[in-house]
């Protein structure tokens, strides 16, 4: 595995992660205010990685803007759950759902330009 692939899988368990994490909370779980937050892993991940190794690649602004829309929504939805709309809650995972096969379809897209590029090179 080349240090872009391990790359692309932190980002990919990262956000598998931050999935799992909202809807624990819609369920009764914890909220963890940090990991939901700008200094949560996938925004480091961001700062860290993506923007010092891929910051040139044009999906990166795109991933960075779905994972906002991500967190923006999933915050919404811990909002309505706190106050009690928690069936409201729970119907806006189909929001954060599409927002996740659009942030993992750019990723995809990514890992597969940069692979191309790779063995051209």
């Amino acid at each position: 595995m080349n240090s872009a692939q391990v790359d692309f899988q932190q980002i990919r368990i990262k956000h598998i992660l931050f999935k799992s994490k909202v809807r624990s909370v819609l369920y009764g779980g914890a909220l963890d205010s940090v990991f939901f937050s700008d200094a949560g892993p996938i925004s480091h991940w961001f700062l860290q990685v993506g923007k010092v190794k891929y910051g040139n690649e044009p999906e990166l602004y795109s991933l960075q803007k779905t994972h906002s829309d991500l967190l923006s929504n999933a915050n919404q939805l811990f909002s309505l759950y706190r106050n009690g709309s928690i069936d409201q809650a729970h119907a806006g995972m189909k929001d954060i759902e599409k927002l996740s096969d659009r942030f993992q379809e750019l990723l995809t897209q990514m890992e597969k330009r940069l692979a191309l590029r790779a063995d051209t090179i």
